[in-house]
């Protein structure tokens, strides 16, 4: 029987439905697996006046549901609730439907469950933990080297020795210097974990000079790119188009000296959620860093990308909290944010790694180009 290793609040989650602050029924594409569109134009066949198959739509090779004109999927009554379920039970439901928001990765000696933070509830979840754990203790687990490569990272960003941006670069540094070598034993593993070696790389960060304004024209444009196609498509409009016309204006002048200062006051509020970023990136990093079918260097690409949703999220709490005239930043700003950037950049690793390709000069990045993104706090 294979071990089963969990976060450990897996299990307490339970969906809101018609209570939920932000609809997963909403502004996102929602797909239809086979068997269920097959089990849907049955019931069509059967049903005359119920053509399901209808809100089908086929989009990039999968079945996706045609949400209306207020960008809901069809389905959703005015309560919220879904009429599917309504009239003819959860079994008529997509997998992805029934799901959400869990996530199973099963290797040939183990699965693993846990939770995407597209939903409130999750979020939530994240928030009221102290640190993220798991069911099983990964950190005694034998395994091959990439399973030991991933307990590597937890630890390093588990770590309050060291900020939340310094352990991702630490995290980076480490996976390059892997990457570059021809092998590397389990021994090797663990003398990345040694005390003295990470805080002679601490060390190295904290002589390094770095520019906010760097980073900040970086995320800004990173976070207009990102926000391109959603805007085309008016999707999470409400989110969206306030701060990327704020984002648009930043990009062609601003006074250096006020954001300086903008920077510094906010860097002081969002630091008051360093425990619930930090939960984000470990659970991140446990259900997306390693995938059944991954090798190092899909390994260091989800990284990368799982630096970038973390550095969105930052800058568009940012931009909200500039549009808010820099009042005190509020929990549900910052948990909407989170809920749309994650929506925005839940692509799969295909299609990541075609936005890397076509983005960047290179599939993986250059440290430095990472502790730009990323920047000192």
């Amino acid at each position: 029987m294979k071990k089963e290793i969990k976060t450990d609040y897996y299990d307490t989650f339970t969906c809101i439905a018609d209570k939920c602050s932000f609809t997963c029924c909403q502004e996102w594409k929602i797909a239809v697996d086979e068997d269920t569109y097959l089990k849907w134009n049955r019931l069509s066949a059967k049903q005359n006046n119920n053509n399901l198959d209808q809100y089908v739509k086929q989009k990039d090779g999968t079945h996706i549901i045609k949400l209306n004109e207020e960008k809901q999927c069809p389905f959703l009554n005015e309560q919220k609730l879904c009429k599917l379920v309504l009239n003819f039970g959860d079994k008529i439901l997509s997998e992805t439907c029934a799901v959400f928001p869990r996530q199973l990765h099963e290797f040939a000696d183990r699965k693993e469950y846990s939770l995407v933070p597209c939903c409130p509830e999750v979020v939530d979840l994240m928030n009221q933990q102290d640190k993220i754990c798991f069911t099983m203790n990964m950190f005694e687990m034998d395994g091959d080297i990439l399973l030991q490569i991933r307990t590597m990272m937890i630890t390093i960003m588990q770590n309050h020795h060291f900020s939340i941006s310094k352990s991702v670069m630490m995290i980076f540094y480490i996976l390059l210097d892997i990457h570059q070598k021809d092998s590397v034993l389990k021994k090797g593993i663990d003398g990345y974990k040694d005390e003295a070696v990470l805080k002679e790389l601490s060390d190295t960060i904290d002589n390094l000079q770095f520019q906010s304004l760097d980073t900040f024209e970086e995320n800004n444009e990173l976070f207009l790119d990102m926000a391109e196609n959603y805007r085309k498509q008016e999707l999470y409009t409400s989110y969206l188009e306030p701060i990327a016309v704020i984002a648009e204006n930043l990009s062609r002048d601003y006074d250096r000296r006020k954001m300086l200062a903008h920077l510094q006051k906010f860097e002081q509020q969002f630091s008051t959620f360093e425990q619930l970023f930090r939960n984000y990136l470990v659970a991140e990093i446990f259900s997306n860093s390693l995938l059944p079918e991954s090798d190092l260097e899909s390994m260091v690409v989800m990284i990368q990308w799982i630096a970038m949703e973390y550095t969105m999220m930052r800058h568009a709490i940012f931009l909200s909290w500039l549009l808010g005239e820099q009042e005190k930043l509020s929990y549900t700003v910052v948990r909407n944010y989170i809920i749309v950037i994650s929506r925005m950049m839940g692509y799969d690793q295909e299609d990541i790694r075609e936005y890397l390709e076509n983005s960047f000069n290179s599939l993986i990045w250059e440290w430095g180009y990472l502790a730009l993104l990323i920047g000192a706090s």
